[in-house]
């Protein structure tokens, strides 16, 4: 199990945004990369045989994403949420980011307010920005080491929101939630108890929920992913959820996820936006969607188990080494969070500590908004060798302060 994690492969000279982006990221080119979240190993063997097989078949013509397909995602998200959904909720497309600007393309424009929860993923700020929306911010807060939702901050926001009239579905400017879940970069996986009251919220109010779940496989002992959208009926006939394979499975550059809706209008009226804007995918995605959510479950665990041996070595080798970075355990994901700010050096010293110092390419926390500034984000989804490596290097940097 651990050989397979454990082996380094080179990745460098492969055009790979990781490894070979750096020189223009960071200004140089010999960093050790910690910063895009892709893993560090290959995908899964059924996998590569499956898109081995499709390849050798020659012919790449226009490809639908088929019946087998659909029924391979109900299947996954089944099993590993224990959500029934239907295939006619599915809508292919290429990418998580893509299904959140086309979300925001449809349902809401100048007329709108787009709510997010920062410190989040920066793409979210973008897309709104893109949208012509106005943006709200709820502030995760951060209470013994731990963050949680603000609810009663968001509800106050709400209220605001709701005095310029209500919103109808197919406006185009109807508001709207954008919801981390895992939460990217804090690594949270939200209870029951949080989903039910921001969902319930957000119907009170009248806010469609674009919910990002694309490291909702990604979850340690004692802790359960819950999709928003399977709490009730209702919430799910106001939220649009998106998956994709892409990290759980490093399959990023294939270019694969799945918008789920349940609402036949909200469905018809985004899938009429993609056309001619976002294609729903290619045929080695579907291939490879498919070959990972039938076929690859123990890979899946195999992983988690080493990622989990990853946060549990890299967090107690932080809290026992390197004074002044405090690290936030997370419940999710592959990244760490780390809180820097003992450090006290400000954001653009920060990050040109990290690169000329320590040596290692991080994302700065300032990437994922308020609340991000003195935190930086780390990703361990790597050979223990690449992760020690630069958990040392980052100790002998810190120490020379």
């Amino acid at each position: 199990m651990t050989a397979k994690f454990d082996k380094i492969v080179e990745r460098r000279g492969t055009n790979s945004v990781k490894w070979d982006a750096c020189k223009n990221t960071f200004a140089r080119d010999d960093l050790l990369p910690m910063w895009v979240a892709d893993s560090d190993w290959p995908a899964p063997g059924p996998v590569i045989e499956a898109v081995k097989k499709r390849v050798e078949h020659g012919i790449f013509g226009y490809t639908e994403p088929g019946e087998e397909l659909d029924r391979v995602v109900v299947n996954w998200v089944k099993r590993r949420y224990n959500w029934e959904i239907k295939s006619e909720w599915l809508v292919y497309i290429s990418g998580v980011v893509p299904a959140i600007n086309v979300s925001l393309k449809t349902f809401t424009g100048p007329g709108g307010k787009v709510i997010v929860q920062p410190p989040v993923y920066a793409p979210f700020f973008a897309a709104v920005e893109k949208s012509g929306a106005r943006l709200i911010e709820n502030q995760l807060i951060l209470i013994e080491n731990k963050y949680k939702m603000d609810l009663n901050d968001l509800e106050e926001k709400l209220l605001v929101i709701s005095k310029g009239g209500k919103t109808e579905k197919d406006t185009g400017s109807h508001n709207m939630l954008i919801f981390c879940s895992p939460h990217n970069p804090v690594g949270r996986v939200w209870s029951k108890e949080e989903l039910e009251e921001l969902g319930n919220l957000c119907l009170k109010y009248n806010i469609i929920i674009i919910s990002d779940e694309i490291h909702g496989d990604l979850i340690y002992s004692g802790y359960r992913q819950i999709p928003i959208a399977s709490i009730s009926k209702e919430i799910a006939a106001n939220t649009i959820t998106m998956i994709a394979p892409s990290k759980t499975f490093n399959l990023a550059g294939f270019g694969a996820a799945v918008a789920i809706i349940p609402d036949k209008k909200m469905r018809d009226s985004f899938t009429n936006t993609m056309q001619g804007f976002v294609t729903n995918g290619n045929l080695i995605a579907y291939t490879a969607m498919k070959a990972a959510y039938s076929q690859s479950d123990q890979w899946l665990s195999d992983q988690m188990a080493y990622l989990e041996k990853n946060r549990d070595f890299a967090v107690e080798y932080i809290n026992s080494f390197i004074p002044g970075i405090k690290v936030l355990k997370p419940e999710g994901t592959y990244l760490l969070w780390l809180d820097c700010r003992n450090l006290n050096l400000n954001n653009k010293v920060l990050e040109t500590f990290m690169v000329e110092e320590a040596g290692v390419g991080l994302n700065s926390g300032k990437w994922f908004g308020n609340g991000g500034e003195g935190f930086m984000r780390l990703n361990m989804a790597c050979p223990r060798a690449i992760l020690e490596e630069g958990l040392e290097r980052i100790r002998k940097a810190v120490k020379k302060l």
